[in-house]
């Protein structure tokens, strides 16, 4: 029930948006004054794809997928004897926390991608779509290595919330609804529980120390002659985490021994500078995933405050 209400809330909350007079430049859904991701007005007419460019991002594709190899995944999940290929779905791994890494991780793949196959003179709307793509594909591939692992296997959960999260800065630039929004993630290691009780010590599954955000652009919101009364940079943002419990006898799998934890907090827009510079909005599309320290209080499962979570004093 908690979870239904919540969902009907999010859908709810862009609508806000709608009240009030039109601004006199908005001749549609996107403010025409400033869209901080929009490519120049024009450029793609001037996309010609480069075979040195493309060859160029191939080459730091793979590179990054050799470093990425051997400095987690080798350590993590894939040092260990292989199996045949099976199928499993870990619904009781991290309390699916690690679904939410999943899709933080498309998001960072589908950024990269897209950055790579616009530089190589792919059109905007087309490298975001081969970007989306690419992550889908790159998540598809981990898991089938997964599959032959003994320890794991392929989880249809993890490669769709993966994908979804490839297709998420395509989203950003396109879907209405996204405009009002940002999913953000904070790390900080506030428990050493995870790496005491674990083999592999890579941070990506240190859930407990992980949380993940939905940031509300609550400027955005605002009818347009409430605007002026609040910071356009203010945000505020909802998380979810979980307790340090789910790792103390080992990997994770033990539903019943962890709780989640969530929080509410401040939060800032870097897109309220307003950008205008190629590298100052590339800039703001990186920072802009992280949650910086700010007030927050814990809600559940206890009410607790914290003057600059996720550092917790």
């Amino acid at each position: 029930m908690k979870k239904i209400v919540l969902l009907l809330l999010l859908a709810i909350l862009p609508a806000f948006a709608a009240w009030g007079p039109e601004a006199p430049y908005e001749s549609h859904w996107r403010e025409q004054q400033f869209d901080y991701r929009a490519e120049e007005l024009g450029s793609d007419s001037l996309q010609r794809i480069s075979v040195p460019k493309t060859i160029a991002v191939a080459s730091i594709t793979a590179a990054s997928y050799g470093a990425a190899y051997f400095l987690v995944f080798k350590k993590g999940w894939w040092d260990e004897e292989g199996n045949s290929f099976h199928f499993e779905n870990d619904f009781d791994y991290a309390m699916n926390v690690d679904k939410l890494g999943h899709f933080s991780s498309g998001v960072l793949m589908g950024e990269f991608f897209y950055e790579g196959y616009h530089w190589a003179g792919i059109s905007e709307f087309n490298s975001y779509l081969f970007a989306g793509t690419s992550a889908m594909l790159t998540h598809v591939a981990i898991d089938v290595k997964d599959g032959f692992s003994p320890e794991w296997g392929f989880s249809i959960f993890d490669v769709l919330a993966g994908s979804l999260g490839g297709f998420y800065p395509m989203a950003k630039r396109y879907v209405p609804w996204f405009k009002y929004i940002d999913l953000k993630w904070s790390y900080w290691i506030n428990s050493d529980v995870y790496y005491e009780n674990t083999d592999t010590g890579v941070f990506t599954d240190d859930y407990p120390n992980h949380t993940y955000w939905c940031s509300f652009k609550i400027y955005r919101m605002l009818p347009y002659g409430a605007r002026k009364y609040y910071p356009e940079w203010l945000a505020l943002a909802a998380g979810l985490s979980i307790d340090d419990v789910i790792f103390h006898r080992g990997m994770g799998k033990h539903p019943k021994g962890g709780s989640y934890e969530v929080y509410l907090a401040l939060d800032y827009d870097l897109e309220a500078f307003h950008p205008h510079k190629w590298w100052s909005r590339k800039l703001v599309t990186a920072l802009n995933y992280i949650k910086w320290p700010a007030p927050t209080i814990q809600v559940y499962p206890d009410v607790k405050f914290f003057l600059t979570y996720p550092i917790k004093f």
